[in-house]
């Protein structure tokens, strides 16, 4: 049973926000869900923290890549609460981490089972406010070179528009192309844009939304492009949008949402409209109240963990 605690910030939001009972857009208008489109091959080891979360299929009797997440801690993942069906039990799931490419697996993966997945209460499927999940795995996963945190960025740290961020997944490399053998991990690049920009962009679809003219919530940050075919297609939700500052990466989103479906039914990234992702810093005490205070200072990088092993063996 998927369950878990809100935040006050939560509460706040259930107030203020549409809820589902508004009803939905027509399908041409309704938000969807995102893969890299217009990126490149990810070197290895380079994003360490990026996460396959994988759901079996019954017909193939396999397990397939469902979505992303990024590794915030040695037994938490952090990934989108629209990737996961409360009905499918938590063994139809499973995490794979420090892979780059998904056929075969490479270079040296960990397959997790799922102990416990925590999509927050306040998620709404129609606004796509709390668009989060917490994965617990069921056991502690070992650092290695390829398998390493990302950085939480706490309550109060900035992503200003303009800055640079990365955004990382398998998935399509055009609508009519899917990500071809091996299945290289895919990056792209992508600016911050305005709640403002981005607003105004999305209401150029469908000006009297029963989403209303704010439909860029204030759990919600946008980037990508207006002006270019780079972009997502449906698959990689939940993946991170990583951001560097001060020679450190921080997890500043969770791929969520953009609105595009074209007439073949294949749900990709349209040039006008960048992707919007939930914003992680307007989600921290949620995250951790569950993950117990684990990720931003203390997490340490390999380098200090090696140096503080000497020191100890040295006493």
């Amino acid at each position: 049973m998927m369950g878990g605690l809100c935040s006050p910030l939560a509460a706040l939001l259930l107030l203020v926000l549409p809820s589902s009972a508004q009803g939905a857009e027509e399908s041409q208008d309704q938000p969807v869900f995102s893969r890299i489109i217009g990126g490149q091959d990810a070197q290895e080891g380079n994003w360490t923290w990026q996460v396959s979360v994988q759901k079996y299929d019954d017909q193939k009797k396999e397990y397939r890549h469902h979505c992303g997440g990024s590794l915030i801690s040695a037994q938490w993942v952090l990934s989108a609460a629209h990737c996961f069906d409360p009905s499918v039990p938590y063994s139809q799931y499973r995490l794979v981490l420090g892979a780059h490419q998904l056929l075969p697996l490479s270079p040296k993966p960990v397959l997790s089972k799922v102990q416990k997945i925590i999509p927050h209460c306040s998620y709404n499927r129609t606004s796509f406010v709390a668009d989060i999940a917490l994965v617990r795995l069921k056991k502690p996963v070992e650092s290695t070179q390829f398998i390493w945190p990302i950085s939480l960025p706490g309550a109060s740290r900035q992503f200003r528009v303009g800055n640079m961020c990365w955004v990382t997944g398998w998935g399509r490399v055009e609508v009519t192309k899917p990500l071809p053998e091996p299945k290289t991990l895919q990056q792209l690049e992508v600016p911050i844009i305005s709640t403002a920009d981005c607003n105004d962009r999305y209401n150029t679809l469908k000006p009297n939304s029963p989403m209303g003219l704010e439909r860029i919530k204030s759990d919600m940050i946008c980037a990508g492009y207006m002006d270019s075919n780079k972009g997502f297609c449906n698959g990689d939700s939940g993946g991170p949008l990583a951001c560097q500052q001060d020679g450190k990466w921080y997890l500043a989103g969770v791929v969520s949402w953009f609105m595009r479906r074209n007439v073949s039914g294949i749900v990709c990234s349209h040039p006008k409209f960048p992707g919007v992702f939930t914003r992680v810093t307007a989600y921290d005490s949620w995250i951790q109240g569950h993950v117990n205070g684990v990720g931003l200072s203390a997490v340490a990088s390999p380098a200090v963990l090696i140096l503080a092993t000497l020191l100890l063996t040295a006493l």
